[in-house]
């Protein structure tokens, strides 16, 4: 099976078995965009296809540097950080290449951690948007430049 077959909760355990992983790597992603992750074992990884796993708050109460936010009222230190509920998303399956057919699924979290969310805020402004007759589309621009000391300097 190829991970971009992946689309249900079955087809995640089939391709972790068929390629006898004992692990898979998980990741989620924190205010600034920071993809934050973990390995999990694969029994841990199937028992949380289907009943979700938790995963400490912190990463929606901190910045790029990881240092705390002193100005946020969902998590903190008067919540203690709790661990906050988590879904994984099967048909975002997709292969690591540099790490032997490792596999990576992204989750989002879920319950009341959904509200502060950024993968359910996006899908929440994707919904304006279309509820506002606008189609909403991303793309992505590389910029490349070359240092000075890197070009090429024909002989004359």
């Amino acid at each position: 099976m190829k991970s971009r077959d992946v689309k249900t909760a079955a087809d995640a355990k089939h391709i972790v078995k068929e390629r006898g992983l004992t692990s898979v790597k998980v990741g989620l992603f924190d205010n600034d965009g920071v993809m934050r992750g973990k390995y999990m074992s694969r029994e841990k990884f199937f028992s949380s296809l289907d009943n979700g796993f938790a995963f400490c708050d912190v990463v929606l109460g901190w910045d790029v540097k990881d240092q705390l936010y002193d100005n946020v009222t969902y998590t903190g230190w008067h919540s203690g950080y709790p661990d906050a509920q988590v879904r994984i998303l099967p048909h975002t399956c997709r292969e690591i290449p540099f790490e032997d057919g490792m596999l990576l699924f992204i989750a989002e979290f879920a319950g009341t951690a959904e509200t502060v969310c950024p993968r359910a805020t996006l899908r929440r402004i994707i919904t304006r948007a279309v509820n506002m007759g606008f189609e909403p589309f991303a793309a992505l621009e590389y910029e490349l430049r070359r240092r000075a000391c890197d070009r090429r300097i024909s002989p004359t």
